[in-house]
């Protein structure tokens, strides 16, 4: 069983072509399950893209310039494209695969943070407003005993879960970004 986080798309990409290389054929994924369809071993090259706001638009440009380059999208999901070439036609690369990466990692620490945000912002919320209606209603009353201790509960855990979830993709992420600095630094 893989799971991979927002931070692991390297190593996910690495395991789609290693797949292929077995001769499964990458189909689809909801984020948690993967489909494949059996192929030829060694068929196809996969990578995984999360273009930046301008290049996503939503008619389709940026997928027609891909087509135009041999790529194919073979699937969606939520911001990120997958992608495959035949292996025969050539490895899958870009101008300047540092500086590349470096961005993709960036807009993919853009995407872990939004989503840290969001999920705060839904602890808050219900954290304020169970506390909120706790103090509205008499003092003692079981119902708003409840909420006192589920609004102190929802803050607590809510935090203590993403802070455990989050602080490795961040720090993976960051590393990550530091070890392409240095390339780039050395390289000029």
């Amino acid at each position: 069983m893989n799971y991979f986080t927002i931070a692991d798309f390297e190593r996910e990409e690495r395991w789609l072509n290693e797949m292929s290389r077995r001769g499964w054929n990458f189909v689809s994924t909801n984020g948690l399950i993967y489909r494949f369809e059996a192929g030829q071993a060694g068929e196809y090259l996969y990578k995984i893209e999360l273009p930046d706001e301008s290049r996503a638009g939503g008619n389709g440009e940026y997928e027609r310039f891909l087509t135009e380059c041999g790529l194919e999208v073979v699937w969606h999901f939520k911001d990120w494209i997958y992608l495959r070439r035949r292996a025969a036609d050539g490895p899958i690369e870009t101008a300047d695969n540092t500086r590349a990466q470096l961005s993709l990692i960036n807009r993919a620490s853009g995407y872990a943070a939004d989503i840290l945000c969001r999920l705060l912002s839904v602890f808050a919320v219900l954290s304020v407003v169970s506390l909120a209606v706790a103090a509205l209603l008499p003092e003692g009353a079981a119902v708003g005993e409840f909420l006192r201790g589920f609004g102190t509960s929802v803050a607590v855990t809510g935090i203590v879960a993403l802070a455990v979830i989050f602080t490795p993709l961040v720090r993976h992420l960051h590393r990550r970004v530091e070890a392409l600095m240095r390339e780039i630094t050395i390289h000029e």
